[in-house]
Formats: structure tokens, sequence, C-alpha cells
């Protein structure tokens, strides 16, 4: 007699799978770092729905309220982007100090330069806040883009929230929407500029990292390694 195969439930497989997968989703949302995460995604992305449907008249308030949600919804979303860059500014400054100190230290042309033990303490606080990078692979130059990038994104922020909350704007009839610091009209140019820095500098900077790290993983499986730090 010929042996019969039984076949593997696929169906059962899925719905197991699919149960793993909500353990795991209701595992992370006992965190409150991740409830948090999960609150401010959803504020910016219903804030920015808002934006663009009432912005577009796919919802209508009213000509004389359009001015009055489009600042609401702007502020709102100003707003979560100053707070989130407030408490990341600690992990973009001290590093970039830190790699400013390495890099000028390096230009002395020190042989000893890896087995001191400013190096190593400069080298620790980078590695504090930026767990992908590895000294061997990356180059002080690279931490410095994007880390300028970072630096850039901040100050652009920065800018674009004393627009936000320094200048006041006006409807059709001439009407302020939402009062400001000062009734002066907001210079809408400067704030397409600082929100267009903000926004590609903190993508060149997320580009710059995950090309690297795809580079690393790419000599990493062939046995191979980049010059290391000090030879570059």
């Amino acid at each position: 007699m010929d042996d019969v195969s039984i076949p593997v439930n696929k169906a059962e497989n899925k719905t197991q799978n699919s149960l793993i997968n909500l353990d795991k989703i209701i595992i992370s949302l006992k965190s409150p770092k991740n409830i948090i995460t999960l609150i401010v995604v959803f504020i910016i992305c219903t804030s920015g729905a808002a934006l663009v449907l009432i912005s577009f008249d796919w919802i209508k308030v009213g000509v004389t309220k359009k001015a009055f949600w489009i600042e609401i919804f702007s502020q709102i979303l100003n707003g979560m982007f100053t707070t989130l860059s407030l408490l990341s500014f600690h992990t973009r400054v001290i590093p970039f100090i830190a790699i400013l100190y390495l890099l000028l230290f390096k230009s002395k042309d020190n042989e000893d330069f890896t087995k001191t033990t400013e190096y190593i303490k400069k080298q620790n606080i980078i590695k504090k806040y930026a767990n992908w990078y590895n000294e061997q692979y990356d180059s002080l130059s690279f931490l410095l883009l994007v880390y300028v990038m970072w630096i850039l994104n901040i100050l652009s922020q920065a800018s674009l929230t004393t627009l936000m909350w320094g200048f006041s704007t006006y409807d059709k009839n001439g009407i302020i929407a939402l009062p400001m610091l000062t009734p002066n009209p907001r210079p809408n140019m400067l704030v397409l500029i600082s929100l267009v820095i903000a926004i590609s500098s903190s993508i060149f900077a997320s580009c710059f990292i995950k090309y690297k790290l795809y580079k690393r993983n790419k000599l990493q499986k062939h046995g191979k390694s980049e010059p290391s730090i000090n030879n570059i």
C-alpha cells in the first residue's frame, strides 16, 4: 500500500499566525512608550488629513471658517513636530558636538588616536544616541553628514515654529483667522522654505542611514569590511 501523506491545514496555520501577531501587538501596546507613539501618530495623521480635506474643500466648513480651521490644524501639526524636535534635541546636539571634537582631535595626526580615554569616551557617547553606529564601518565624516542634516532639521523646525507662533494669518475678508503673538501677516514664503528644509533634511538623514546599513549588511554577508574610521 502506498503511503498517503496528510496535507497541512493551511487555514489553521494562517489562524495561528494571526493570533501570534495579535498577541505581539497586544504585548507591544502595554509599553507606555508605544502607546504614546501610537497617539502621536494618530494625532498627526488625523490633523494632516483634516488639513488637506479642508484646504481642498472636500470638507465644507464655510468660507468664513475655512481659514480658522486650516490654522487650527496647522498649529496642531506644528505643535506636535515642535514637541518631537524638543524631545530629540539632546540626542542630536550631544553626538554632534562629540563628532566635531573627534574630528578636531583626529586632525592632529595622533598615532594613538583610538587608544586615548577621551576618544573611547566620545565614541561611547555617540553609540549611546546612535545604536546603528559601528566605528568599523561608519566614518566620522559620514556621521557628521547625518548629524548636520538633523541639526538643520532642528533649526528649520525652530524657524517654522517662530513664524507660526509669531505671525497671524488672515481670511479672505482681511480678518485674523487665529490671533498669534503679533498681528503682522505671516510670511508664507518663509514658512514654505522652512517646511521644505525641515522635511527634506529629515528624509536625507534617514536615507543616508538606511543606505549605510544596507551597504554594511552586504559587506558582512561577503565577509568584507570597509576601512576603519581611523583610515577615513
